[in-house]
């Protein structure tokens, strides 16, 4: 007799488990399909085939991450499957995992500082709306690495211009400030229709990650980059007139994701602010940030009240 094929619920749990699998969240936080969907051999196969076989597809996670993924996916067999003779583990999962055994194998500093492939999917979009960004997701946020990554509040601000702020992006010239390896900037020029990006950043050994982030997402015609570090670049400088004194490009919007974590930044990054509002008069700034302390978002938002004063 056939095997059923995968139903209905069984491929929404294994969408939602693929989209996090791939954006490489913690293993001991993904959402599993159940013990009853992946027992059966077309599940199992189809995971291979996708998520775990490093000859069909060269951008999935790190061996050591998936290696984890697959020994806790494992267990979930090992629990459901109470008749072997009917269900049983396939031998092609068996292989990629111990293929990933021996290639995990590694440094464990060396696997921390590992610069991977990190694939974001829009939220209730086809899963074909992605944006892969080379990043190091393990680094901590210490000594100067937090540009290394992308941080939640970026993936939020994604989420919430996907499901009710494209009018801010469509069609618009944006200005993203510390935009570290790119996810927003590109996820605008991809998916929201940006007409014109320019990403910036102060460090400039991420700007060039970044660059390669937006040659690997073929965004290279919309997205530009610029080293613009608060306080101390002139934004006229890094955004040249005209020689009769106008703007080749009119921007309507500035991005920033989760950079008010530092109040001593916020003096330099409230008079960046303040000459892009005395160039472009008329921007709307969004602003996404993780409320680590209520004082130090109050403090923001104090020093931006009393600046307009």
């Amino acid at each position: 007799m056939a095997e059923p094929a995968i139903s209905y619920e069984g491929w929404r749990q294994i969408d939602i488990f693929m989209r996090k699998y791939l954006q490489m969240i913690d293993p001991l936080e993904l959402t599993y399909p159940s013990g009853e969907v992946i027992k059966s051999s077309a599940a199992q196969s189809w995971l291979v085939d996708n998520l775990f076989d490093r000859s069909r597809w060269q951008r999935l996670p790190t061996a050591r991450y998936s290696y984890r993924v697959m020994k806790a996916l494992i267990h979930i067999l090992t629990v459901a499957i109470s008749d072997p003779e009917e269900d049983g583990i396939s031998d092609k999962l068996m292989y990629h995992f111990t293929k990933e055994i021996v290639t995990s194998q590694k440094d464990d500093l060396a696997s921390v500082q590992e610069k991977c492939p990190v694939t974001y999917s829009a939220p209730r979009f086809d899963v074909a709306q992605t944006v892969t960004i080379f990043e190091t997701p393990h680094l901590l946020a210490s000594g100067g690495d937090t540009g290394h990554r992308t941080w939640p509040a970026a993936l939020y601000l994604a989420s919430y211009l996907c499901r009710g702020g494209k009018d801010y992006i469509e069609n618009r010239s944006i200005l993203e400030l510390g935009a570290g390896l790119g996810f927003l900037s590109i996820f605008c020029a991809r998916h929201l229709g940006a007409k014109h990006v320019l990403m910036t950043d102060g460090s400039d050994a991420v700007m060039a990650l970044a660059q390669e982030n937006v040659k690997e997402n073929g965004v290279g015609q919309v997205v530009k980059t610029a080293i613009l570090r608060w306080g101390e670049s002139c934004v006229d400088d890094i955004i040249p007139r005209e020689q009769n004194g106008t703007d080749s490009t009119q921007y309507d919007v500035v991005l920033a994701a989760d950079i008010l974590y530092d109040p001593k930044d916020f003096p330099a990054l409230i008079s960046t602010l303040g000459q892009l509002f005395r160039r472009w008069p008329h921007l709307e700034v969004l602003v996404s940030t993780a409320v680590r302390t209520e004082s130090t978002f109050k403090s923001f938002v104090d020093a931006c009240r009393k600046k307009m004063k």
